[in-house]
C-alpha cells in the first residue's frame, strides 16, 4: 500500500543498524520520507529541524538510554506519535517511557507488524 497523500516523515533512531536499515528501505518502498539516525543526538537535530509525523525508536537501547531520550523527545516535540521496536510495554519500568509511547512492536517480529503498527499509530493520531 502506498502513501496517497503527502509523504509521512518519519524519523527512526536506532542503534541496530541491520533492523533500522530494514524498516527504512520498507518505509521508502511505500512512500514515506524517513531519516535513520544511529545517535540520538543527530535524531533530536533531526526532530527539531523537520517535520516529523512519527518516531520509531530503537527499543533495545540501555532502559536509562531509552527513558532519557523519549523524555527530551516529547519535551521538544510533544505530540510526535513513538514506536518502540523490539521491547515490549510489559517489559518497560518506568510509566513515563509507556506513557510517551503509541506502541510497541515485540520481538520477534515481522515488517506487517512494523507497518501494522504504523498504520494503526498514524490512523490513531491524526485529527478527524
Amino acid at each position: 500500500m502506498r502513501v496517497t497523500e503527502k509523504a509521512t516523515n518519519v524519523v527512526i533512531a536506532a542503534q541496530d543498524f541491520r533492523v533500522a536499515g530494514l524498516i527504512e528501505e520498507y518505509l521508502q518502498r511505500i512512500g514515506y520520507e524517513v531519516h535513520c539516525e544511529y545517535n540520538l543526538d543527530a535524531a533530536l537535530e533531526q526532530l527539531l529541524k523537520s517535520r516529523t509525523d512519527l518516531l520509531i525508536v530503537d527499543g533495545e537501547m540501555p532502559e536509562k538510554v531509552l527513558g532519557n531520550f523519549v523524555e527530551a523527545v516529547a519535551s521538544v516535540r510533544p505530540g510526535v506519535p513513538m514506536i518502540a521496536v523490539g521491547i515490549s510495554e510489559h517489559e518497560t519500568v518506568s510509566k513515563e517511557l509507556s506513557s510517551h509511547i503509541s506502541a510497541f512492536v515485540e520481538k520477534p517480529f515481522s515488517i506487517s507488524d512494523i507497518s501494522d503498527s504504523i498504520k494503526a499509530t498514524l490512523r490513531a493520531c491524526t485529527p478527524k
